[in-house]
């Protein structure tokens, strides 16, 4: 039987309604799927030390450093670590944002965790029904229901990248219950890849706020922030997760900085953020057995987006790109760091839309210092 566009937005229809009546049933977990969730939640959520409850209602434990969900993993119990780790890279002087530009707030509340602790966004039950029923239908994503629209670097091994970052522009798309969008830098090589970013995202979250997010992918393992083993906390007040509290609406424009730095030292690689380039941790060179263990063939900016139904929800504004800052969801500065650790200019990028009508990517090289090289992202989504 022939396959028509019409027979996949009847199977992803009722992939979403599936996805509905599981989450619905959360109250009707047979005893044996309850305590397979409890026993779960007591290895995500671990003994705090002190806890803080957000004005969102969001709740982080201040987690003593070494018994953060990290050293669960078995790659990394021969690993040298302390909580005052950092790079042996130098960092770059501050860079200061325009004045018409407004940064996010960032530190958490009550001074943030106390020292020799980290901050880690509680896992509920919720939390895992939600990622237990997404996870039933991932064979859907075959049928072309995620989406990209980024600009990014040739595939070639013979490109050498340890690190990339930007500046982003932080929005708040309407999504559905069974649909994200985000916006994002990423690093790759092969099945290796890491990312960092803003996301609205409530089949992860719950919600449909603009949160900060990372995601990195080892050969078949794929772990978004704290959620599974791998990425090691060094910051005690900018928890992975958090909310971001303004966002961008009617040209009043607010964003932050994401950068993704490979250690050359050790291999390790650091999540950097905000105007001071403060290391939050990184994910260790063990994690990665395949291209990352090395160098990044490829870097990206972009948004991405995601639906279980036969809808897709909008991308930055919601407006396909106009190539202007004051309208238009955008990257600026971005930049990638070359195999001797110096930062240099991407060069020629190429676009790669796989839904052209829904949403769209430019990019734009300008002298600009404020705003160097341009990447704009957008889109209406939807397909009817």
């Amino acid at each position: 039987m022939k396959i028509t566009r019409m027979h996949l937005k009847v199977v992803s229809f009722l992939i979403a309604i599936m996805f509905f009546l599981n989450y619905e049933k959360a109250e009707g977990l047979t005893k044996q799927e309850d305590e397979a969730l409890e026993r779960r939640l007591q290895l995500l959520n671990k003994p705090a030390v002190k806890t803080i409850k957000t004005e969102y209602g969001d709740i982080y434990d201040c987690v003593d450093f070494y018994q953060q969900p990290a050293f669960d993993h078995p790659l990394l119990k021969n690993h040298t670590y302390h909580p005052q780790m950092k790079p042996t890279f130098s960092l770059t002087k501050r860079d200061e944002e325009p004045s018409t530009l407004r940064n996010t707030a960032k530190i958490l509340k009550d001074g943030g965790c106390p020292k020799g602790t980290v901050p880690i966004r509680r896992t509920t039950k919720e939390d895992l029904i939600r990622e237990q029923n997404a996870d039933r239908f991932n064979a859907s994503y075959a049928n072309g229901i995620f989406h990209f629209a980024i600009e990014e670097t040739s595939d070639d091994q013979n490109n050498k990248f340890t690190g990339a970052g930007a500046w982003m522009s932080i929005y708040a798309p309407k999504v559905q219950n069974n649909q994200w969008s985000a916006s994002v830098v990423k690093l790759q090589n092969g099945r290796d890849q890491i990312q960092a970013g803003w996301r609205v995202d409530p089949i992860l979250y719950g919600d449909t706020r603009a949160r900060f997010f990372v995601l990195f992918k080892s050969g078949t393992t794929q772990c978004f922030n704290t959620r599974c083993k791998g990425f090691i906390i060094v910051n005690g007040q900018i928890p992975l997760d958090h909310i971001f509290p303004h966002v961008s609406k009617d040209g009043n424009i607010f964003e932050e900085r994401f950068y993704i730095q490979k250690d050359l030292i050790n291999g390790n690689w650091w999540l950097r953020y905000g105007s001071d380039s403060t290391q939050l941790g990184y994910w260790p060179a063990e994690l990665f057995g395949g291209g990352l263990k090395n160098f990044a063939s490829k870097a990206a900016w972009g948004g991405e987006a995601f639906s279980l139904g036969p809808t897709f929800p909008p991308m930055g504004t919601g407006q396909f790109p106009q190539r202007d800052t004051s309208v238009d969801a955008y990257c600026r500065k971005i930049s990638v760091i070359n195999s001797a650790g110096k930062t240099t200019n991407t060069g020629p990028l190429s676009k790669f839309e796989d839904a052209s009508a829904l949403y769209q990517v430019s990019d734009k090289q300008t002298g600009d210092n404020e705003f160097g090289h341009l990447v704009f992202l957008g889109g209406p989504g939807s397909n009817k």
